[in-house]
């Protein structure tokens, strides 16, 4: 098995699904398929991830037939160390990622089971774990919210507002969206606005929600301060 570090030229073809995805607006991330930019849109909404690099290596092995073939994996990502055990800078394991098309992994999968085997051998040889990611799992009520939630991104609201909301989270923790607004808010044309700036301060990672429930008026929120759901709530008993 003879490895190459990104030798894969990136090559645009007119009228494709490929393109370049703006990851935090920090590098241009390639990618070859609408389903590998839903993955993006996933994992920069994380905030354990990291970084994400496209095709990061070629795995060049014999195949049954003893011919040369080549395998590239989509994509490798790397996190940050779990807030828990910073002190002992724990990581993550980093995933190696290749992703398919559900109705081409039951097509196919007989075709591409050895390029799969190689690619975990090599992760596990490099301390990764190798997935495969389809349909199936990426496009679910996660991707819906955070579809919903970058609508209002740009969006421009009044600082003063975005202080009442904040300060009153401060003060009563986890809330239900339709509390804070029916506490703070009298008309609907208020309350309104205030949702809407409510999904800009939740994509902005100033307000955390839980992301794989659907987002509606009895949705939990509170301040972003890096902690879980659970945490939350056990630090307010």
């Amino acid at each position: 098995m003879k490895i190459s570090l990104k030798n894969r030229t990136a090559a645009y073809t007119y009228g494709s699904s490929s393109g370049y995805y703006p990851f935090r607006g920090e590098k241009s991330i390639w990618y070859e398929s609408l389903l590998e930019r839903d993955l993006l849109i996933l994992l920069e909404f994380n905030d354990m991830v990291l970084d994400v690099e496209e095709q990061p290596v070629t795995i060049e092995y014999e195949n049954k037939n003893g011919k040369t073939v080549t395998y590239t994996p989509d994509f490798l990502v790397t996190f940050k160390s779990l807030p828990q055990y910073d002190s002992q800078s724990i990581y993550p394991k980093s995933l190696l990622i290749e992703v398919k098309p559900h109705e081409i992994l039951k097509k196919k999968f007989h075709e591409l089971r050895p390029k799969f085997k190689i690619a975990t051998r090599y992760a596990q040889e490099n301390d990764y774990i190798f997935k495969i990611y389809d349909d199936n799992k990426i496009r679910g009520i996660e991707l819906e919210n955070i579809l919903l939630l970058k609508r209002y991104k740009k969006m421009s609201f009044d600082q003063r507002e975005e202080s009442r909301i904040l300060e009153y989270l401060q003060a009563v923790g986890h809330t239900q969206i339709d509390h804070l607004i029916e506490a703070l808010y009298a008309t609907k044309t208020l309350q309104a606005i205030a949702i809407s700036q409510l999904y800009h301060l939740i994509v902005h990672k100033k307000i955390a929600i839980d992301i794989g429930q659907e987002i509606n008026a009895w949705s939990t929120i509170w301040l972003n301060i890096d902690e879980t759901y659970e945490e939350g709530i056990l630090n307010e008993l």
